[in-house]
């Protein structure tokens, strides 16, 4: 009932996250973003697998969508293919999606999709996932997979 990340790059990777906040505005808008976790390469397989426990929530009860970016010191990054663009800072923020204060960095978020990623129905019930994000092991290249609890 867990968002995973599991770096597969050589390198460490900082990650920022959006997700859904009542209190950030408008419907459709109120979206908290905030930054930045320092993911190390994974190196056990075990870890690897299945990633580090990052947003240990019951992922059936918040909402259908969150959003990341992620990027390395090489000037790697992962992100979206264009439809969920943010300004972030290189500094550590939590602010709500479209507060821009101190923020100079515009960057495309992937968008993670819990219901068609298996964890909301059409599961039955009782039927609990995990989501771990897969990021690298190239540049750009990240994929979503659900397993069961």
């Amino acid at each position: 009932m867990s968002l995973f990340i599991s770096n597969l790059y050589p390198q460490t990777i900082w990650l920022a996250f959006a997700y859904y906040d009542p209190s950030c505005g408008d419907e459709n808008q109120n979206f908290r973003k905030q930054g930045w976790w320092q993911f190390d390469p994974q190196t056990n397989p075990g870890v690897a697998q299945f990633g580090v426990d990052f947003w240990n929530v019951n992922l059936q009860t918040v909402n259908r969508y969150a959003y990341f970016f992620a990027g390395s010191l090489d000037g790697a990054t992962w992100g979206g293919t264009g439809n969920a663009w943010l300004d972030l800072t290189k500094n550590t923020f939590s602010q709500c999606a479209f507060d821009n204060s101190g923020d100079d960095w515009w960057v495309d978020f992937g968008e993670l999709d819990f219901q068609l990623a298996g964890i909301n129905p059409p599961n039955p019930p009782g039927d609990w996932w995990h989501l771990t994000v897969y990021i690298g092991p190239n540049a750009g290249d990240w994929v979503a997979e659900h397993w069961p609890v």
